[in-house]
């Protein structure tokens, strides 16, 4: 009779794991078809201003971003797992044995149920260093979401500061009397088109499509070279650790082949049958618990063949090299965040001449139309001039933004 009972349940189990391929394809296709076609039209989507404050609130959904959050969840699941090894596992079971078609056999039924607990303890040896990796690689993924938030920082920065320029580039152009009437069309569809790219950048940065939205630059933050030049005395605090990081991991490498060397000491302990049932006797704890048993395994395995030695050799020369290598990059930084620094100075310089200069030409009083027409053809090539090389001091802005973030939220700048 209960043997009826079990072959349904085990056909049953067995119909629900026949799943067709092309029919959850069909269906994750036919999902994806439907959220492609309620996506809206992008002309219809409205128009929007953003802030700068706004823009680093809604940058927090950027899907880098949320992967690097989801990297640091990983990685703290993976360090746990260490003290997880702890916790006893439970093993439940139920036996049953019959005989389908009985003939001769004239074996009675039997059915068992059985509760155990097994103690398990790690390799003791491997325990203190594989909990220390795995906070290592917790405490880098975590270092890893920082910098990924300087770098989409960076590159909302460009976004809002690229805005500004071109609408001061607009306004330059459409003063120039070298763009005849009839280019203006041709140059507002080009406008139109370049418009367009930009604001979807900006929402694939913020992953937000709601709108499209129009970067406020008057928003950003007040930044010059005068601020960054005190903090980049040394380097900054994020690019230290990773730099000790990169150390650290090296040496980490060197102990954990020496750690080789130490034998694997296993310990496994058996609790007694919390429960047991079978024929209609009771066992377990109600027997006295005579089944308690205790596992102990050590092993060792002999460098014979000079393996662990050689990697060890390997992995120390290796520390050393790290070390150069870290040495190098700090000379080559030092060297290119000051070129970095004093190109700007250049440039800051460079501009508040060339507008003291505008402004100088602009209180002469010139009369004459010729005159006029000179200096106004001279004060469009130099704003033109201006807004070329601050295309350019952008890429310096957003790289020691990277590299030190905003200095308003520094604290070095409030001091």
């Amino acid at each position: 009779m209960k043997a009826i009972i079990y072959l349904p349940c085990l056909l049953c189990a067995l119909l629900l794991t026949a799943c067709s391929v092309e029919k959850r394809l069909e269906s994750a296709r036919h999902d994806l078809l439907e959220e492609y076609r309620a996506i809206p039209d992008w002309q219809k989507l409205p128009v929007k201003s953003l802030s700068w404050q706004q823009a680093l609130i809604m940058l927090e959904k950027n899907l880098e971003l949320q992967r690097a959050q989801l990297n640091i969840l990983e990685a703290r699941q993976q360090r746990d797992r260490v003290y997880r090894d702890f916790i006893p596992m439970v093993d439940i079971g139920h036996y049953y044995n019959t005989a389908l078609l009985r003939g001769n056999d004239n074996t009675p039924s039997s059915s068992s149920f059985d509760v155990n607990i097994l103690f398990s303890i790690p390799a003791l040896t491997q325990l203190p260093i594989d909990h220390y990796t795995r906070s290592l690689a917790l405490f880098k993924a975590e270092k890893d979401l920082e910098l990924k938030r300087r770098e989409l920082t960076a590159k909302l920065w460009k976004l809002f500061r690229e805005h500004n320029l071109k609408r001061r580039r607009y306004a330059v152009e459409d003063t120039s009397p070298e763009i005849r009437q009839a280019d203006r069309q041709l140059k507002a569809e080009e406008r139109e088109l370049e418009q367009r790219d930009s604001t979807r950048e900006l929402c694939a940065l913020l992953n937000d499509y709601s709108a499209r939205w129009q970067p406020m630059a008057d928003t950003l933050p007040e930044i010059s070279w005068q601020e960054y030049r005190k903090l980049a005395t040394v380097p900054d605090e994020l690019t230290q650790t990773m730099m000790a990081l990169t150390l650290e991991s090296a040496r980490l490498q060197k102990l954990g082949t020496g750690l080789q060397y130490l034998p694997d000491i296993h310990v496994n302990f058996y609790s007694p049958t919390l429960f047991s049932s079978s024929g209609g006797t009771t066992e377990g704890f109600f027997s006295g618990g005579q089944d308690v048993r205790m596992n102990l395994n050590i092993y060792q395995e002999l460098d014979t063949r000079m393996e662990t030695w050689s990697q060890w050799a390997m992995a120390k020369e290796n520390y050393k090299l790290v070390q150069q290598e870290l040495t190098h990059q700090m000379h080559e930084y030092r060297h290119k965040m000051q070129l970095l620094l004093d190109s700007w100075k250049t440039y800051d310089r460079w501009k508040r001449s060339t507008i003291s200069y505008m402004q100088f030409r602009r209180t002469q009083g010139e009369c004459e139309p010729e005159a006029i027409t000179e200096l106004h053809n001279e004060e469009i090539a130099l704003q033109k001039e201006i807004l070329e090389q601050e295309q350019k001091n952008i890429e310096r802005e957003c790289a020691l933004i990277q590299e030190y973030g905003l200095p308003d939220n520094k604290k070095s700048s409030e001091k």
